[in-house]
């Protein structure tokens, strides 16, 4: 009984991971075909009257002469280097939903957080797995309210921080320093929750703490759990991050 149950179990968990991503892609489909400017033409009529996008200000002309739109399905692709800096959360979400892409608000985790929407925008939005191709960008924020705010960046795009692989391979994070870094933040180490479950095999911090690489064994399936541990000028106190995960999965 008790296989039966587990293997139920386990059913009834993949069906439900089908169903989200099911309806997650539904709702992308919908808010594409409910866009309400897929065209040149549409832009134009849309730029004539108040608009989301009169939130852009100055950086409005740049933006709107990166739009292309597809000829097939009107989809449109963008320079969205003008929506990472200086708007709310809430200013990118009605931006992106003129073009149906409001389900990426993931991508902007720097937007500016004002509002409770604000805040429920940037809090529920779902990031995509980092990969082991290229370099991890991290950036390690301190907010006015002096919590710290750990976001991660790949090739450009918002990713979670997490890492699945396939095969042996060397993860390498590099930190990123803002106005609203901490100052002198230096990576001195990593920290596991289970240290002796072999997922990771080597850690590497780079001479001047601004890197990090993980070496994992594609041998010893599972997660592990870790955490950054930093050290900075303003504090003696140990900075660790929330733990991102490394996932060994061989295909």
């Amino acid at each position: 009984m008790k296989t039966v149950s587990k293997l139920s179990a386990a059913i009834l968990t993949s069906l439900l991971f089908s169903s989200a991503a099911i309806q997650a892609a539904t709702q992308q489909q919908i808010d594409a075909a409910l866009a309400p400017v897929k065209s040149a033409a549409m832009l134009q009529a849309t730029l004539s009257q108040p608009s989301a996008l009169d939130a852009l200000g100055d950086e409005l002309p740049a933006f709107i002469a990166s739009i292309q739109f597809s000829n097939a399905a009107g989809q449109a692709t963008f320079d969205n280097s003008q929506l990472q800096t200086n708007l709310t959360a809430t200013e990118v979400y009605q931006i992106l939903a003129l073009f149906g892409q409001q389900s990426t608000i993931g991508q902007y985790p720097d937007a500016l957080a004002y509002s409770d929407t604000d805040r429920l925008l940037l809090e529920n939005a779902v990031l995509p797995f980092c990969s082991a191709d290229s370099p991890i960008k991290l950036r390690v924020i301190l907010k006015n309210d002096n919590q710290v705010k750990f976001n991660y960046r790949q090739a450009g795009v918002a990713c979670d921080g997490n890492v699945e692989l396939t095969e042996n391979t060397s993860i390498t994070y590099k930190l990123v320093h803002t106005k609203r870094t901490p100052k002198g933040l230096r990576i001195t180490g990593a920290g596991f929750t289970n240290p002796f479950d072999a997922h990771i095999k080597r850690v590497t911090v780079g001479e001047d703490g601004q890197s990090l690489t993980l070496e994992n064994d594609i041998s010893n399936t599972g997660v592990s759990k870790w955490q950054f541990i930093f050290s900075n000028d303003d504090s003696d106190l140990i900075l660790v991050s929330p733990d991102p995960q490394v996932i060994n999965r061989p295909s």
